[in-house]
């Protein structure tokens, strides 16, 4: 007997001619969006395969807002401990790179022990360990080993000569452009904005306890 152009097809038929429009539709969509997230996996597993150039805390961070975030956090430091004029953090720290490096990344030591402690079950002692191995051994070489001249009013870091390279070793061998990696995407400098940015971040509640 033949079949009708109406008539339901059997289980397990799989003549695709008896869907109705809606249903190659919602059948198209859906291969459209598989094929689109085997592109993306694609693309995924291509980056990850890429090895990661790593930027320091000055690269990373172009935007008045997060300058604005450190400073805050710099002058709650000083306010807060009050330490003694040779051990205090000089206002034109932002002029010196390499000391920059240093407090983003004590900062980043500090808040990682507030939030270690804050979510501690039990005392914490991340903050103790924050002052012996991290704070007061900052303050102590921020005096003896005077990585911040500046006692006596702003001096610009010294100059220093490059690297002379024509004292590597004989015979290197030399990539190819196809095998170089590139170095960090170049960063735009700084906007000129001495606005004052809102603090955005969740550890902003320390500025409350220094009043």
């Amino acid at each position: 007997m033949m079949m009708t152009e109406d008539a339901t097809p059997a289980p397990g038929d799989t003549d695709f001619t008896y869907l109705t429009e809606v249903e190659q539709h919602y059948l198209n969509e859906l291969g459209e969006a598989v094929a689109d997230h085997e592109v993306r996996l694609e693309r995924l597993e291509e980056k990850e395969k890429e090895p990661t150039v790593p930027r320091d805390w000055i690269a990373r961070h172009q935007s008045v807002q997060a300058w604005n975030e450190l400073a805050d956090w710099v002058d709650w430091l000083n306010a807060n401990y009050s330490m003694p004029h040779a051990r205090r953090v000089r206002e034109c720290w932002p002029a010196h790179p390499g000391l920059v490096h240093v407090l983003a990344g004590l900062r980043s030591a500090w808040r990682a022990s507030v939030l270690s402690d804050e979510q501690s079950k039990e005392q914490g002692n991340a903050m103790a360990a924050f002052h012996d191995y991290h704070l007061f051994p900052f303050f102590q070489r921020l005096e003896d080993t005077k990585l911040f001249k500046c006692s006596n009013g702003h001096k610009a870091d010294d100059e220093h000569a490059a690297t002379d390279r024509d004292l590597f070793p004989a015979g290197l061998e030399v990539a190819s452009e196809d095998e170089q990696d590139p170095d960090a995407p170049e960063i735009e400098p700084l906007p000129v904005d001495e606005s004052s940015g809102a603090i955005e971040y969740d550890d902003a509640w320390w500025k409350d306890e220094a009043e």
